[in-house]
């Protein structure tokens, strides 16, 4: 009996007919150098099969547009910033040329920069949404196979490559907890975005395993950044609230933030006040102390997102393309360790 269409690809042609994936490949392309035997017989197969060609792996094979749709929700964050030029340096040694675009967490802008990869014909796109719960992610549903989500959408049936935020923040806090830093002031991204729903749940299950009690007063919720991060903390402060003595943030540029109002208030990093970010750019190793944060693998997510177009797409793959990533804590000297006093 034949397969259905849906699972029939070149791979198991080739393996059916005990030949190799090229030889399929060349003889279903018309190439001159298979003999016509075997071209005769490829093509029989492929019909007895109900192989139907994938015209998009097809132009990956040949000319295609070359062209690869990035679009993130904030540029301003490193670990973007680093994740993609990592995927376009890599993409471009295959002839790729990537085209970014930045939606600044507003769906309105996502929606626009759908459109216009859309209109570029690109041969793969790669999103982190504002919101993956949104119906942006439907814009692309035309060519859901060829795109791949940097996060956790509702639809399982995208491809993604998702960091476990949750994990994140609970290491984080277990990090300030066993070392008795109990009063940590969060500052998370916006409400509703989902990695930051994530990586503030983790908090609170660190909060619940070690039995203490989170103040929901000391959670601040906005779009990450270190001016924002700077002014709340100094407005936080100056209101006689100076009951904290550790920072969670949810990015590095929040805690760039915070080292910053905390020099001028006068208070002393990690002695008055333990800080811990997310992202773990280069500089940390620079910053006075040297930052302690959750390490976000963006060597492993850019592999990833060029395995997925290289391999994934050129060796017509039809299963859905799933990774989870757990971060990892980079400890270095901005959280004071108990007994020191």
């Amino acid at each position: 009996m034949a397969n259905s269409s849906g699972n029939v690809t070149i791979k198991s042609i080739a393996e059916k007919l005990g030949v190799s994936f090229s030889t399929v490949s060349k003889a279903l392309n018309g190439d001159p150098l298979v003999n016509e035997q075997t071209r005769k017989l490829v093509e029989k197969t492929a019909k007895e099969m109900n192989y139907t060609r994938n015209a998009f792996a097809s132009g990956l094979r040949q000319k295609g547009s070359k062209t690869v749709a990035i679009i993130v929700n904030d540029i301003d964050i490193p670990a973007y910033g680093e994740m993609i030029s990592s995927i376009s340096g890599s993409l471009a040694e295959y002839g790729y040329t990537t085209m970014i675009s930045d939606s600044r967490y507003s769906e309105e802008f996502e929606r626009n920069s759908i459109r216009a990869a859309l209109s570029w014909m690109p041969e793969a796109v790669i999103i982190a949404p504002a919101d993956p719960r949104s119906n942006n992610l439907n814009l692309l549903s035309s060519i859901k196979s060829k795109t791949l989500v940097i996060g956790d959408p509702e639809d399982e049936t995208f491809n993604s490559v998702a960091i476990d935020h949750k994990h994140a923040g609970f290491i984080s806090a277990e990090k300030m907890l066993k070392n008795g830093i109990v009063s940590n002031l969060i500052l998370a991204g916006p409400e509703g975005y989902r990695s930051s729903d994530l990586y503030l749940s983790g908090i609170r299950e660190a909060y619940e395993k070690y039995g203490i009690t989170l103040d929901e007063e000391k959670i601040f919720r906005f779009k990450p950044d270190l001016p924002t991060a700077y002014r709340c903390f100094k407005e936080y402060w100056s209101a006689d609230n100076d009951d904290v003595n550790g920072v969670l943030c949810f990015c590095d540029s929040i805690a760039y933030g915070i080292y910053r109002a905390a020099q001028e208030i006068g208070l002393s990093i990690p002695e008055d006040l333990s800080v811990i970010g997310y992202d773990d750019g280069p500089a940390n190793d620079f910053t006075a102390p040297p930052l302690t944060t959750v390490r976000m693998p963006k060597d492993l997510i850019a592999s990833h997102c060029r395995d997925f177009i290289i391999h994934h797409l050129k060796d017509e793959n039809s299963s859905t393309y799933n990774y989870t990533i757990k971060p990892g804590l980079t400890s270095r000297g901005s959280v004071y360790k108990k007994g020191n006093k």
